[in-house]
């Protein structure tokens, strides 16, 4: 058969994950001999600190690769635990989320039973020769969940310690690394105070030149010369601010795991867009790509479509994602409302999932959504703003800036464009708008009051100034 009568084979559907992590039952395209690393130091080691800066893939290094390779080498790890479940009614909530995450909401008595004892009732039962490695990721969520509560944070690594204590199981724990400093009062708790640290960092030229290239080679799809270290360059750029106020972008040796499949997945779709039937990405492709604002756009464009193809509002849904998913502080917030109500809310979420914009848990009946990863949490805000600014009236945006900066009076409407602004009980309003509305109006109303006064009592001051000369006067000339 000549290259002619070939038939053509489609590109299935977009390879590159997004803003997700690497599941169990997938490849990472690179990283292989990092994730071997790890396995060998958690192998002699057995408790290992796995730090990395967010973003650079510390997920998926374990659920893609380090698991897999800890399972063939005859150990059991088992399913990444959190600490971020709510607090139980009674019970260490810490405790309690990983034996959620590990046994079942539903387990019985599971707010009573020890991180140990948890471990101890895991499938399936250890065979001779085996041992367990308990993985916790993001452990630095019981640093940011409840700062105050140190009590409940103390008792948790208490009894991890003490199930670590005997020997017999390993444990592998991740944790972003600009978090690792406040671990430092609950080290004695643990064996070996978490001596075995291994540091990931994000891909150098090689690795992130595989992570472009692999993919889309297993859909039967190259880069022409040049595009993929286009590419690569393109990503491994640094903002670095000068004395004088300016920025320079720098080239930087690494590039960040999160961005670059963000950007690949993004850049899969525009050429998929140019041509339905594509077996090849050119440099023409790879220069339309907006690599500052993917993570931006590709947020914008989920919604956009999400709006087109379900109709829906796309006002509720990003207020849903600042108001729910993203507290005040800006770290990532857990809720079970969807973004509208009804059958239709359900639509949404499913499509937000399918777009690895959230990511659902459920646990004892009950689904809990959350971000897919720290790293949306700036590009929702920044994306939300710009649409703002592009969509809706001026008094609006300045409603939204007020609620995002506490409600801050500072941030309220005065003269022009309070005038231009419509009145609190006008109809359509949404809740933030009609509250900053009235404040807005009580304030300019207040500040009213406030000047009427000062007039009269600078008024009454004068009178009485001039009672005073004529006073004098009169006392001069008689």
């Amino acid at each position: 058969m000549s290259a002619d009568t070939a038939p053509i084979v489609l590109p299935a559907e977009n390879p590159y994950v997004g803003p997700r992590a690497f599941r169990r039952d997938e490849h990472l395209p690179n990283r292989q001999h990092v994730a071997r690393e790890l396995a060998d130091l958690v192998i002699a080691e057995r408790i290992v600190l796995l730090h990395a800066p967010s973003g650079a893939g510390k997920t998926s290094l374990i659920q893609a690769a380090v698991a897999r390779m800890l399972r063939s080498d005859g150990f059991l790890p088992t399913t990444p635990a959190r600490v971020d479940k709510p607090a139980p009614a009674r019970g260490n909530r810490y405790v309690h989320s990983i034996g959620v995450d590990l046994l079942g909401a539903e387990t019985p008595g599971l707010d009573d039973l020890t991180v140990g004892e948890i471990v101890e009732r895991l499938e399936p039962p250890l065979l001779e020769g085996t041992a367990r490695v308990l993985v916790i990721d993001q452990l630095e969520e019981i640093l940011t969940l409840d700062p105050t509560d140190r009590d409940a944070t103390e008792e948790f690594f208490r009894q991890l310690g003490a199930a670590l204590s005997d020997g017999t199981l390993f444990a592998l724990l991740a944790v972003r690394e600009d978090y690792m400093g406040g671990l430092d009062r609950y080290l004695r708790f643990l064996p070996g105070r978490l001596r075995a640290r291994f540091r990931l960092d994000f891909l150098d030229h090689d690795e992130a030149l595989a992570a472009v290239r692999r993919p889309a080679a297993e859909q039967r799809v190259s880069f022409v010369d040049g595009a993929a270290e286009k590419l690569v360059d393109r990503l491994a750029r640094a903002r670095v601010d000068r004395p004088d106020g300016s920025d320079h972008w720098l080239r930087s040796p690494y590039v960040e795991p999160f961005q670059l499949q963000v950007v690949c997945r993004t850049l899969w779709r525009i050429t998929a867009a140019q041509c339905e039937n594509f077996d090849e990405i050119g440099m023409g492709d790879v220069e339309r790509v907006d690599i500052d604002r993917a993570l931006s756009r590709y947020y914008g464009n989920a919604l956009a479509e999400l709006e087109r193809e379900l109709g829906v509002d796309q006002r509720a849904v990003r207020e849903w994602f600042e108001d729910e998913l993203i507290t005040a502080r800006r770290f990532r917030a857990q809720t079970t409302d969807p973004p509208v109500p009804g059958e239709l809310g359900v639509r949404v979420l499913d499509a937000l999932e399918d777009a690895y914009l959230i990511r659902a848990d459920t646990r004892a009946g009950t689904t809990w959504y959350e971000l897919a990863h720290d790293r949306l949490i700036t590009a929702v805000i920044d994306a939300n703003q710009a649409w703002r600014h592009a969509t809706l009236e001026p008094w609006q945006v300045a409603a939204y800036d007020w609620h995002r900066n506490h409600r801050q009076s500072a941030f309220l409407l005065t003269g022009d464009a309070l005038r231009l602004a419509p009145r609190p009980a006008a109809t359509g309003l949404a809740d933030v708008e009609r509250e900053f509305l009235l404040r807005s109006f009580d304030e300019a109303g207040l500040a009213s009051a406030r000047g009427a006064t000062s007039r009269l009592a600078l008024l009454a001051a004068a009178e009485a100034v001039v009672i005073v000369v004529l006073t004098v006067l009169l006392v001069v000339l008689t």
